[in-house]
């Protein structure tokens, strides 16, 4: 297997722990003293939203060809990489701790007062915003990285799985800009979306050369068209 469709690969299967793991046991134990979090908080910000940093490091290794011959502009793509991952890891943890506390002390239906309007603000706007920020930043940098340094190693035969990826990840890309209850990952969506496809429709003669272009604008336009149709619908 061609490494970055093991990368995909790995991509997906983060998908499906956080699916797995918001159903488990996890989100029924509370950790204490005073119930300062459940287990359900600490797995996802200590695991697998670090697992989630550690795929597109990979990643940027490999458009990078291993960091070779880094020029002065290609230095801040990867500050603007680094910058995305502080970001997307403190929105990650605002959210989770915002969500614990609003969930599980406020009515979320009807709630008021500075101390759960707070909690509704931290979960679904303040920690969302940095999250998804950081997470266009960290893919804005990879996919221009990438630009500047054409793959010639992906081939067709390589296709299959990075479609099969796509199509899996477009799944949590459509249940954040679906289901949310405020539309700030939708927002991130599209715009990922329209970067991600404009790149694309740069190199789309030779899309084989541009295999994380290709692979994130499929993912993108899957998740965020069909995201986009389920809200005009409902």
């Amino acid at each position: 297997m061609h490494r970055l469709n093991l990368l995909f690969t790995l991509s997906s299967l983060s998908v499906l722990l956080v699916t797995i793991e918001r159903f488990s046991f996890t989100t029924q134990v509370f950790l204490q003293p005073y119930n300062f979090l459940r287990l359900h908080e600490l797995v996802q910000m200590i695991i697998i939203i670090l697992f989630t940093v550690i795929i597109p490091a990979l990643l940027l290794r490999e458009v990078t060809q291993n960091f070779s011959s880094i020029k002065q502009k290609e230095f801040l793509l990867i500050l603007t990489f680094i910058v995305g991952v502080y970001f997307y890891a403190t929105g990650n943890g605002v959210h989770e701790i915002g969500s614990f506390f609003f969930n599980n002390y406020c009515d979320v239906s009807n709630f008021s007062g500075n101390i759960c309007g707070g909690f509704f603000i931290n979960d679904y706007y303040l920690g969302n915003i940095l999250y998804f920020v950081g997470g266009f930043m960290m893919i804005s940098a990879l996919l221009l990285l990438e630009y500047k340094r054409p793959n010639k190693t992906y081939a067709k035969k390589d296709l299959l799985i990075m479609v099969i990826n796509a199509v899996v990840y477009a799944f949590a890309i459509f249940a954040y800009a679906a289901f949310d209850r405020v539309l700030v990952g939708l927002v991130y969506s599209i715009i990922t979306t329209i970067f991600a496809v404009y790149l694309f429709m740069l190199v789309r003669k030779k899309y084989l050369e541009f295999p994380v272009i290709t692979y994130t604008a499929l993912t993108y336009s899957l998740g965020t068209i069909t995201a986009v149709v389920f809200k005009l619908l409902r």
